[in-house]
């Protein structure tokens, strides 16, 4: 989907890696798809943007250290403009990385790239710390397209470590659907997710470990942008599925 919205005309972002990564197979088979009354929102699409921007926001408030938690195949490290002292750590199981490594094969990224080989489910904290991570710096958190597979336990468990890690004035960005889509009768139908984490209110997984959170859904960020084809209901609508763009600041 990123590949698409690359290559839209004005599109909101670009992405030039992402048709190398996802495959044009694929990239093709979604464009035949993504049509019509089965056209998906374009949730995807809005929240890389706002990421992007938010990304962007905290290095000019200084912060050069970023780690992405469940990486996959995120090209950031290759497609943003990095002050030239950013380190960036990358975490996703070995495969993943190495699998997006060899498809980027002989492009260099624009930033100081660590690729950190863990489970999320294991002791990655630790492995972080000795990649080079320095816990007493401010750090941007960027927890993208995650939360969503994991249980209610585990998403507790990935916050308390990264707040663990988190010096004052360090940024979370985080993606969470709600649980109003999670129970709606489509996804039900359409994704065994349906049976994962959700939740309609986001400032609960910051408020309690002392982090001050904004939370805008995905929705009013996609009229902002000028690409959200439906109307937008306010929060808490009953009826109306909304997902939800977190900016969080510890301090």
């Amino acid at each position: 989907m990123r590949a698409l919205e690359t290559e839209r005309p004005n599109p909101l972002f670009r992405d030039p890696f992402a048709r190398r990564l996802a495959g044009d197979s694929l990239v093709e088979e979604l464009k035949r798809r993504n049509v019509g009354e089965n056209a998906m929102p374009p949730a995807i699409e809005v929240r890389t943007r706002w990421l992007d921007d938010q990304i962007n926001l905290g290095l000019g408030r200084g912060i050069r250290q970023i780690v992405i938690l469940a990486a996959g195949m995120d090209a950031r490290a290759y497609r943003l403009a990095w002050p030239g002292d950013t380190r960036l750590f990358e975490l996703d199981h070995g495969a993943v990385l190495e699998d997006k490594e060899a498809k980027l094969s002989g492009i260099t990224p624009k930033c100081q790239r660590h690729a950190v080989a863990v489970d999320l489910a294991e002791d990655w904290p630790a492995a972080l710390k000795k990649s080079g991570f320095n816990p007493e710096a401010p750090t941007l958190w960027l927890i993208e397209g995650l939360l969503v597979y994991l249980t209610e336990e585990q998403v507790a468990l990935l916050m308390a470590r990264v707040n663990a890690l988190s010096a004052p004035e360090s940024v979370a960005l985080i993606d969470v659907v709600g649980r109003s889509i999670l129970d709606s009768s489509r996804v039900k139908l359409m994704h065994n997710l349906a049976r994962q984490f959700g939740t309609d209110e986001p400032e609960a997984l910051l408020q309690p470990i002392g982090w001050a959170p904004h939370v805008y859904t995905t929705a009013a960020i996609g009229k902002q942008l000028g690409r959200w084809p439906f109307p937008v209901a306010p929060r808490g609508t009953p009826g109306v599925p909304q997902g939800y763009l977190v900016h969080g600041v510890k301090r």
